[in-house]
């Protein structure tokens, strides 16, 4: 299988939306915010750009994923040996009868992903996104002459499943309390991730400016993974980035070009119950 497909399907989204007591300029203590009803719509532009071994851009596919919605449902749900939950429901605008749901524990410590349904990977909810459609996938897979047998599964995305699966150990979204410096452990498996907030940083979205901490990653993978949290309408913004990475067909070890993607998700909408 060729490298951009390797790397593509690691690609993952999570929850990271925050709302907390403002103390000074540092907020001193914050937690999710759970209040019913609550919704957030989030649109995800993604962008392909190849280039040759010179760094001259051959070609930018640029596109639109469409609008994801995410609305909280429940705030005292119950699964297996876990209460007090907080549910999270979701779904692609052009495919709302596909909801996706998410349950989390708003504890005192902080804030952990505990059991998931149906999302299409086993790291969702908002904003979720499919990275690349069948059709665009298979058009770069011609473009650059590379075998549709490197294409596994036909598929990029895992398929949606029909049964409710927990986390093996619960995933530490946010670390209380939200404050400049904090860094936590965020995932153990399937593979090991920190977490920690780098800097508060303005963010302008459809002429609105927020206020956000950025949370960036520290990880085994060459991808740049950063969340904007606003502490009053939680996650704003999302980004992805990854560059110089080789495109090998099953041909020849050397590279036919080389690829760096973005991908951004911004806040279009929120509703206040």
């Amino acid at each position: 299988m060729s490298k951009i497909f390797a790397s593509l399907s690691l690609i993952i989204l999570f929850t990271a939306c925050e709302k907390s007591v403002n103390s000074g300029d540092i907020p001193n203590y914050s937690k999710y915010p759970v209040e019913l009803n609550k919704e957030w719509e989030y649109n995800t532009i993604f962008k392909l750009e190849f280039y040759d071994s010179t760094g001259h851009i051959d070609s930018t596919e640029i596109m639109d994923l469409g609008n994801t919605i995410c609305k909280i449902t429940n705030l005292n749900d119950s699964i297996g040996n876990y209460s007090n939950l907080v549910l999270f429901e979701e779904y692609d605008v052009a495919t709302p009868q596909f909801v996706n749901k998410m349950w989390y524990l708003n504890a005192d410590s902080g804030l952990y992903a505990i059991a998931y349904y149906n999302p299409g990977s086993s790291q969702t909810i908002i904003p979720k996104m499919n990275i690349i459609s069948d059709k665009d996938l298979i058009k770069i897979i011609k473009k650059f002459g590379l075998s549709l047998a490197s294409y596994e599964g036909g598929k990029l995305q895992n398929s949606l499943g029909d049964s409710i699966q927990f986390y093996t150990y619960p995933r530490k979204v946010f670390k209380y309390p939200i404050r400049l410096g904090e860094r936590w452990v965020e995932l153990i498996e399937p593979f090991y991730r920190e977490r920690f907030i780098a800097k508060k940083e303005n963010v302008m979205i459809n002429g609105v400016t927020f206020s956000c901490f950025k949370v960036e990653s520290d990880w085994n993978l060459d991808v740049i993974f950063n969340d904007y949290i606003n502490l009053k309408s939680g996650l704003v913004m999302r980004e992805l980035f990854t560059d110089s990475v080789a495109i090998i067909n099953d041909n020849s070890p050397d590279p036919v070009g080389y690829y760096r993607f973005t991908s951004i998700s911004k806040l279009v909408r929120e509703t206040f119950p």
